[in-house]
Order: C-alpha cells, then structure tokens, then sequence
C-alpha cells in the first residue's frame, strides 16, 4: 500500500451534521465512518475499504477504496462503493467529495470505470429490468468524463442513444486532490439540470432529462466500479482511489455549503 498509513478511528461517535442545508456529511474525523451511509458494497476483503491518516485531503483520515480483476463479484460486480444515500425525495439536490488518484494503484488503462453514480431501482412490477446508471462520474484513459442521459419511457432498457452526452471534464491528475460538486435537478424532462464544478471552476451546465422514467429516484453511490474487470477486458489488475469531504445537500444548499475545502459549511 505504499505511503498509505492506516488510521484508528474506534470508539467515538457518529459525526454531526454541519448544517440544515446537508442531509449527509462524512469527514472520517470522528465516529464510525459511514455509520449513517444507506448501504455499503464492498465485501469481506481486507484491501476493499480501509481508513487512513496518509494521504487525506482535509483533516488527519480519508477513505481509501480498492478493487481487484482476480476478487469475487459483490452485488453482481467487481465493485467497492458506498451507497450514501437512498432514492431522494426532492430532485432538487447538491453532492460533493475530494477524490485522490494514486499513480501506483490508478495506472492509465483503456476500458472505463465509475467513481460515482446515480442509480435508479427499476419498475421491476411492470417488468422493467436492471440497467445502468442514467448519470455518472467515469474514469476513460486517464480523463474525466460525465456520462449523462435519460429515458422519458416507463418501462426502458436504458437511456436514448439521442439523450446519451459523455461529456469530458479534464484529465485525471494523479497524486493529487481533485473536488468535485455536483448541483442536479433530477428529472426524465426538460427542466433536467446538471451542474459540475470541477476545483473550483464550473465545467458542466447540462439541461435536459438526466434520469429514468421510474417510481424511485435516483441513490447516490460512491467509490469504484469497473465492468471491464468481470468480463476480463481491462489490462490492468487493480484500482484504487481516495475520497474524503463527501456532501449531500439538500434543495437549500449552495455551492459554498457543499465546497470539499470548505470546513464550515454555512
């Protein structure tokens, strides 16, 4: 694990939230972390999800999360990643986190992987079946890329290839922090928004559908899923990246409220 460091961080309590305006926050400075997370996906490995003091963005902890091509499925996939929070309740919300990219465990590589998604249940009562995500963060070939879309239909196989945008966000600096906020209105129609903003600087105002046309919205989950290491495609044998300062914020919020580097929230 190289520099990493692990840290202990038993026996204290959950973290408070900072603000009305957040429905979650997680700094790994106290309590147990994840504790008030929706659902966690990582397996019973050791190397899947550890908490460390070297490197951290803010504070003395940060999450680090690592899969592997050779490890068992979970949930279907070679994944390890936090639900945060469940289908939402108002599509007016704001997400944020620091993410880190080591150079010895994130080496360039041609097939593409997710960091952060937002996953819908499908209308498995009308006989909708599972699809992915409408609207997520991926790694391609050491770029940043949202790949974002809709399906207006109520029983879909996944998004219109006319709705379909993957749109570049810049290249994936490694050993290095990167922040990253998301501002969505979540909606199969035209009053969908995205809004990104990428270490300080607005880099996405997309309008239009950004989900599907389900009875649940979208869930919020966070930290490595690659579909390349299931079917054997990818070059490379592992993946690890870094997250602290995760947000969910609620209509409310603001860009200040959510910032990773901002401690406060107001």
């Amino acid at each position: 694990m190289g520099n990493t460091q692990i840290a202990d961080i038993n026996g204290t309590q959950s973290p408070s939230i900072a603000s009305s305006k957040l429905l979650f926050e997680e700094t790994f400075e106290n309590g147990k972390p994840f504790s008030t997370a929706h659902g966690i996906e990582t397996g019973d490995w050791d190397y899947a999800l550890n908490y460390v003091s070297k490197p951290v963005f803010r504070g003395k902890r940060a999450a680090r999360f690592e899969i592997r091509k050779d490890q068992p499925l979970v949930q279907n996939g070679k994944r390890s990643e936090i639900t945060v929070v469940g289908a939402v309740t108002n599509k007016h919300r704001w997400y944020s986190f620091a993410a880190y990219f080591p150079a010895d465990g994130f080496v360039k590589d041609t097939e593409r992987e997710v960091i952060c998604q937002w996953h819908q249940r499908p209308d498995y009562h009308l006989g909708e079946k599972a699809a992915s995500p409408a609207t997520s963060l991926r790694v391609n070939k050491d770029r940043f890329v949202l790949d974002t879309g809709f399906n207006a239909e109520q029983v879909s196989t996944g998004v219109t290839e006319e709705s379909r945008k993957k749109i570049d966000l810049g290249p994936v600096t490694k050993d290095t922090w990167h922040e990253f906020v998301f501002h969505f209105i979540h909606s199969y129609g035209p009053d969908g928004l995205v809004e990104v903003w990428h270490n300080g600087t607005k880099v996405v105002s997309q309008k239009g559908g950004n989900m599907y046309n389900s009875a649940a919205m979208p869930k919020w989950k966070i930290g490595l899923y690659k579909a390349a290491f299931k079917t054997d495609k990818s070059t490379v044998t592992r993946r690890v990246i870094y997250l602290d300062n995760i947000r969910v914020g609620n209509e409310k919020a603001t860009y200040v409220d959510m910032a990773p580097g901002n401690e406060k929230s107001k």
